[in-house]
């Protein structure tokens, strides 16, 4: 999971204000353990804070979802329900390979 997740990007996932540099979220899957990520939206670039991997991503607004490549290159794709800029906002999430759970931004700086 953690692998997976590592290079997974949100600076536009949840629509982020365009004063703030980086947006980190906690992703809680239905199964597993949670992995936050900090997305520094100046640099479009993804960082998982437990295993250190970053990696760029895309943010595509119309559909709220966001993509990039895991560890093993294997291209992930995020489907977040809604989108929010407050510390706090929570909104469910499904994965391109089935997984799904909440995302819950955690800061924003």
């Amino acid at each position: 999971m953690i692998r997976t997740f590592g290079l997974i990007a949100v600076a536009g996932l949840f629509a982020t204000a365009a004063h703030a540099a980086v947006t980190t979220i906690e992703y809680q899957p239905a199964e597993g353990d949670a992995v936050v990520v900090a997305y520094d939206d100046a640099t479009s670039t993804a960082t998982n804070k437990t295993s250190g991997n970053s990696g760029p991503y895309t943010w595509d607004e119309a559909s709220s979802t966001v993509c990039s490549n895991d560890a093993d290159g294997n291209e992930v794709c995020v489907t977040f329900e809604s989108a929010g800029t407050e510390v706090g906002h929570k909104t469910p999430f499904t994965t391109n390979d089935g997984r799904s759970g909440t995302a819950t931004i955690v800061s924003v700086e």
